[in-house]
């Protein structure tokens, strides 16, 4: 039986996650140096200072199923069948934001609407090095509220980690009834998210590189008889995603 491990997923994508993570900590380090050089200009020091604050968001994402077996894998309706796995896929986010200011550090993010769109393939393998593939595409929307917690600010930038819970329902009328078998996807589902990102001061507007790790919480596969059902018993979603939030 096979189940979603997060190590290994993270060190299988360790080399990803490194670069993502220097290219968000070179300009704080850059900035940083700068604090020890005099004539800094400060940008938007009321910023800061307000209690709500408006801003949209851009994103790309790095998404996949973990995939947990059934028992019914082992059963001889599945001897020609060597693995089921899901492929990663690049999907794109756009939302809007507001930002509720509780103290100078803490502050909470509520995203009213985000939209997702998202391609998930999971391949059935064979014996004989065949593969039959099932595609599910879907644009979902996916509010969500968050806990930021930011560091003292050094002259342009701050660094800050986010944690929090967000939605997700697939928009759009039910899939059709067909006679074809397939692989079906819940339209619900809930995530739980942590990332970390760094404000960035300019003068007419706030730009903030986040990156964050989403883990769908409930079971999304949609219970059928059939093939492509049977041989599992969970699909989780997992996604990476790199965000740009400007704000004011």
């Amino acid at each position: 039986m096979q189940t979603f491990d997060i190590w290994n997923k993270l060190n299988l994508h360790r080399t990803k996650i490194i670069v993502v993570a220097l290219l968000i900590a070179l300009p704080w380090a850059g900035l940083q140096a700068q604090s020890r050089k005099s004539g800094v200009t400060l940008h938007r020091l009321d910023s800061d200072q307000k209690t709500f604050k408006y801003g949209f968001l851009l994103g790309v994402h790095n998404n996949s199923y973990g995939i947990q077996y059934s028992e019914r894998f082992d059963t001889p309706d599945y001897d020609q069948t060597s693995s089921i796995t899901s492929q990663r896929n690049i999907g794109f986010d756009l939302g809007f934001m507001v930002n509720l200011r509780l103290a100078d550090q803490l502050s909470i993010r509520v995203v009213p609407v985000k939209i997702g769109l998202y391609q998930n393939t999971v391949e059935y393998q064979n014996i004989d090095g065949t593969i039959q593939e099932q595609l599910i595409e879907s644009t979902r929307i996916e509010p969500g509220i968050f806990m930021k917690y930011r560091s003292i600010r050094r002259n342009n930038t701050r660094m800050y980690l986010i944690a929090g819970i967000s939605g997700s329902i697939r928009s759009g009328k039910e899939d059709l009834v067909t006679n074809e078998d397939r692989l079906e996807i819940r339209k619900a589902n809930m995530k739980f998210e942590v990332g970390i990102g760094i404000d960035n001061y300019f003068e007419f507007f706030k730009f903030s590189p986040e990156f964050r790790y989403a883990r769908g919480l409930s079971n999304v596969m949609n219970m059928q008889d059939n093939f492509f059902h049977n041989g599992l018993n969970r699909i989780s979603t997992h996604s990476f995603t790199l965000y740009l939030h400007f704000s004011d």
